[in-house]
């Protein structure tokens, strides 16, 4: 469609236009306009849908000229593109779930000094509190590595608890006899396995402390495996911490109200962030004022690095690899009921478009280094326009959203939409999962 108009006024009162492609001329000031409906990319060079054909073509759509109800019912909507590098894109999955990170806790004792052994557990109805299991073995063969003791320490587990909450159907805790995979076996284990098959909150990690000692055994958490675990990262500061900025609209918002209040001189690249007021008047702000000069500049300045060396958490395996190795890992309840070990990591494994580039198998859980493309401010803007022109749901940076790494202890790393931030949660949580794939162009 070819129109041409006046004025830019007139131009701008016809609106853009929702069945057809327009070239508008606006003949007081000889500009041109091109206001594109469905526009084909011919390589994902900006954000844009992607669905492919009935004959498995890409189609990519540019993010602000889809109108979903003129798109070829034909066609199969997989997700948006985004982080083109000329040869290969990322694609964000079209849908989400929500899941653990974690679905049950282990402890391995691999060594009794002493026929009487005591350790400690956080149990349902008071996980603040410290339960004391104290067990008296009797069978001392393999060093009382035996059936035997699995059986005892499983008793006592069932006479514990917290007030009503006490024994298995209540607070889920169990032991048994296993072998160097963490496998159950009925004789010749080289560990007892104490086990909870619920997942419910961050201090089950705990078995003793420095005041809960272990008596008798040698006893640690082992729920994680060979699992690669770091909390460090660099902002754009220079800064080390535990994180940063990834989305600077949502930190402006969190951190103008709740940044710290600082009562000594603050450095500039200091990892711990002022709210607005002290920034915008406290004497002991006067270098940040005058290196940063605003507040959003300040927030932007405390982003996490990117790109990012290959240090702490941008060090570990990738997405690809966690999905291979812990995905589809599993633990077995005291029923025998086998469910998924890393449910989040798992929920990648569902989703699949067609046989080719964005077949079951080629997904993985969202990614830090996928989040600190899509997360950023103007990468996040276009998928939410293009989302909401697609009605799926629509991203957003008040949203947590968990990422396929993990921290350490009992925290996984995420994406904080209370604080906008590279931050960590408990793994027991259940942030929203959303899988993303890297394709080449065909």
């Amino acid at each position: 469609m070819i129109k041409s108009f006046p004025t830019p006024a007139a131009y701008a009162a016809a609106g853009k236009p929702t069945d057809e492609s327009r070239v508008a001329q606006i003949q007081s000031t000889g500009e041109v306009m091109v206001d594109g409906v469905n526009v084909l990319l011919p390589q994902p060079t900006d954000v844009c849908a992607v669905l492919f054909d009935e004959e498995g073509n890409d189609r990519f759509v540019k993010w602000d000229t889809i109108i979903k109800s003129l798109l070829p019912a034909g066609w199969t909507h997989v997700g948006y593109a985004f982080d083109f590098d000329g040869r290969r894109f990322k694609v964000l999955d079209k849908d989400h779930t929500t899941a653990k990170w974690l679905n049950c806790w282990q402890y391995s004792i691999t060594a009794v000094s002493a026929a009487a052994i005591k350790f400690w557990l956080h149990m349902k109805g008071d996980y603040a509190a410290w339960v004391a299991i104290e067990v008296t073995l009797t069978d001392s063969s393999n060093g009382y590595i035996n059936a035997t003791s699995a059986s005892e320490i499983t008793a006592a587990l069932n006479a514990a608890g917290n007030t009503g909450n006490v024994g298995y159907d209540k607070h889920g805790y169990w032991a048994f006899l296993a072998n160097d995979n963490d496998g159950a076996v009925e004789s010749d284990g080289t560990k007892i396995v104490v086990q909870c098959d619920l997942c419910e909150d961050y201090r089950q990690y705990q078995i003793s402390d420095t005041t809960h000692a272990l008596v008798g055994c040698t006893m640690a958490l082992s729920v994680w495996g060979d699992m690669p675990a770091s909390s460090a990262t660099f902002r754009k500061t220079g800064a080390s911490s535990a994180g940063g900025i990834m989305n600077v609209e949502r930190a402006v918002i969190y951190y103008s109200a709740s940044g710290s209040v600082p009562t000594a001189n603050v450095a500039i690249n200091n990892a711990t962030l002022v709210k607005r007021e002290a920034f915008d008047s406290s004497a002991y702000c006067a270098d940040l004022r005058a290196f940063y000069g605003t507040y959003e500049a300040y927030i932007a300045a405390n982003m996490v690095l990117w790109p990012h060396p290959d240090y702490g958490a941008f060090g570990m395996i990738d997405a690809d690899e966690m999905t291979r190795r812990y995905a589809t890992k599993t633990f077995t309840k005291k029923d025998g009921t086998a469910l998924i070990k890393f449910p989040a990591l798992n929920t990648a494994l569902a989703v699949g478009y067609g046989t080719g580039k964005y077949a079951a198998g080629r997904w993985h859980l969202s990614d830090i280094t996928d989040g600190m493309v899509y997360m950023r401010d103007d990468v996040m803007n276009k998928l939410a326009e293009a989302q909401k022109r697609m009605a799926t749901t629509v991203i957003a940076n008040n949203v947590t959203r968990w990422f396929a790494r993990w921290y350490g202890v009992g925290f996984a790393w995420l994406f904080g939409g209370y604080y906008g931030i590279l931050g960590n949660g408990s793994v027991t949580s259940t942030p929203r999962c959303q899988a993303v794939t890297l394709c080449e162009l065909d």
